[in-house]
Formats: structure tokens, sequence, C-alpha cells
């Protein structure tokens, strides 16, 4: 059986908490870059991957990732940077201009793009109580004038059971 997209991704996640760890989280970051869009896709997929399983694996290129996420076009690439910045302990200006790119995206043509950024946004705020306080609300309208994805990440946000 050959070693396809899924499981090359899954042995990267797992290598990016190894003893190789930096050198793989680097090539994948340095992957966002790449002139092949599958490999960039793969890339950020692989990313989000490690970012939900442990952001701080990704800490030491927060702003390689900033810079990434800044000048994504790919929708796919953008939605996955987003959950990674979302789960990032980004102070500073670093996470200032995280949310910025993420009210940017709450305006985007694709629903998934702003589902993405609203959650990468509530993981942002978390901690955060003037950042909570401004991204709340726009949960809240979600919850009732979103798309489907929408309405449905924000019950998930905000506890609410579907009924």
């Amino acid at each position: 059986m050959g070693r396809g997209p899924e499981a090359a991704s899954r042995e990267m996640v797992e290598a990016a908490f190894g003893v190789e760890g930096a050198k793989v989280c680097g090539e994948l970051v340095r992957g966002l870059r790449d002139g092949d869009k599958l490999v960039v896709e793969r890339a950020a997929r692989t990313l989000k991957k490690i970012a939900e399983r442990n952001a701080r694996a990704l800490y030491a290129w927060r702003k390689a990732l900033l810079k990434e996420a800044l000048r994504a076009v790919d929708v796919r690439v953008q939605w996955n940077l987003s959950i990674v910045l979302g789960r990032l302990p980004l102070r500073g200006s670093d996470k200032g201009l995280a949310v910025e790119l993420m009210f940017e995206r709450l305006r985007d043509g694709s629903g998934l793009n702003r589902t993405m950024a609203m959650q990468a946004l509530m993981d942002l705020s978390e901690g955060d109580e003037g950042l909570r306080a401004r991204v709340l609300p726009i949960v809240r309208e979600a919850l009732e004038g979103g798309t489907p994805a929408m309405r449905a990440r924000a019950r998930k946000l905000l506890g609410v059971k579907r009924g």
C-alpha cells in the first residue's frame, strides 16, 4: 500500500514533536512559499494539524506564519493558517496583526474563511477580556444570520444546544 498525502501528513505531524521537530516545522513553513499549489496546501493543512495538537511547536515561526497568512490567496491555505494563528500564543504586535487579519477575513467571500476567522478570534481572545468583548457579538450574530457552517461553529463556541 502506497504512502498517500494523508499518511505523509500524519507522519510529519508526529515528526514535528520528535527529535527533528524544529527541522520538520521549518520545512513546512518554507513549504508555504513553494511554487506548487498542492505543496502549499499540504503544508498549510499539516501545520494546522500540528497547531491543533500543540501550537507551541510552531511558536518560533510565528512571524513567518503571520507573513504567509497575510500573503496567502488560496482560500484553503487561508483558513488553515487562520486556525494556526488562532492557536499560537501570540502577544503584542504579533497578536494585533493576527487579530486585524481575522477581522478582515470575517468580510471574506468564503463562508468557510469567515467561519475559521471567527474560530481564530475566539481562540485569540482566550484570556483577553477586551478582545472577547469585541468577538462575542460577532459569534452571536453568526448564530442568527451566518452560513450553516458559521451557525454550527457559533453554537459550538457558545455552547448552545441545537433546538
